[in-house]
């Protein structure tokens, strides 16, 4: 019978699509090439049963808590892996792929990015409970792989990584008296609730950076229509008329979009603009690009 209840597999399920979405982006930036990551299911078995669904040879991370009994593994497609390796080495990626264990010197060619996959688990884990993963042995053999009694029960999180039109498999599994402590925090009320102070923290930290970064800021003094014929025989002097005066406002742009008016004048020796107003809403549907 299952011992973790559909609300709690439904945050754990959240919970894991922030990580899949936090580690694509990671995996993309460091191989150069778009990869999307998606969580497929979260089943629950014996852990008999999932070692058997294991092939031969895999790539098995065990990892150990701080703070908690017992261990958790991530198997990780060994094709998946020796395609990062071609990658971050310089290669295309595009070359056929044999499955084959992976060597030492592989293993810490991506010890990078298993780093980072175990830190972007614990950010993710956070918003509920500090797992504080950390590596603790890397195993080819599922049989030498032993982190729970045959018949308890191990809960799957099942992951798909497509990079290049490959499918790659990828899962991560957590014994039940390793989740058993901390299931109670996993209720829609609990982690909610986190969520949301995690998500505030977030949101000022967002609005800081917003507020430090440089956007360019452009007064347009006129714009005007000609004929391609009246361009052609444009030469050196030659004056081209604006219908606006002076006085007039001009349009200042943010980026690509008019977001207020100004107008021109001076301050000390140098040219500036004064801003007169922000845009309508009429004037924002009429100008949008």
């Amino acid at each position: 019978p299952d011992r973790i209840s559909k609300e709690q597999i439904r945050s754990m399920r959240t919970i894991h699509e922030n990580f899949a979405r936090l580690f694509a982006t990671f995996l993309s930036t460091n191989m150069r090439a778009l990869v999307d990551v998606n969580v497929i299911s979260i089943d629950q078995v014996t852990y008999s049963e999932y070692t058997m669904s294991l092939s031969m040879p895999s790539s098995l991370y065990l990892l150990g808590f701080k703070d908690m009994e017992g261990k958790a593994v991530v198997e990780i497609s060994p094709q998946l892996l020796l395609f990062i390796v071609d990658r971050l080495l310089g290669g295309s990626g595009e070359t056929e792929i044999e499955v084959r264990e992976i060597t030492l010197i592989e293993q810490n060619i991506v010890q990078r990015i298993i780093t980072n996959l175990l830190d972007t688990l614990n950010e993710v884990w956070s918003q509920v409970f500090p797992l504080n993963s950390k590596f603790d042995a890397f195993e080819t053999d599922p049989q030498f792989v032993q982190i729970a009694r045959s018949s308890e029960t191990i809960a799957i999180i099942f992951f798909e990584v497509k990079v290049r039109g490959a499918v790659y498999p990828m899962n991560i599994g957590f014994p039940y008296f390793v989740l058993e402590p901390i299931l109670q925090k996993l209720s829609a009320q609990t982690f909610f609730t986190t969520a949301k102070k995690s998500s505030e923290s977030e949101t000022k930290e967002m609005e800081d950076r917003l507020k430090a970064t440089s956007v360019p800021l452009a007064a347009i003094l006129d714009e005007t229509d000609i004929r391609v014929s009246e361009f052609l025989a444009l030469q050196k002097d030659d004056i081209i008329r604006l219908d606006k005066e002076l006085k007039d406002e001009l349009m200042l742009k943010v980026g690509k979009r008019v977001k207020m008016y100004a107008v021109p004048g001076k301050s000390g020796r140098k040219m500036a603009i004064k801003v007169t107003r922000e845009i309508t809403p009429d004037e924002k549907l009429t100008l949008e690009p």
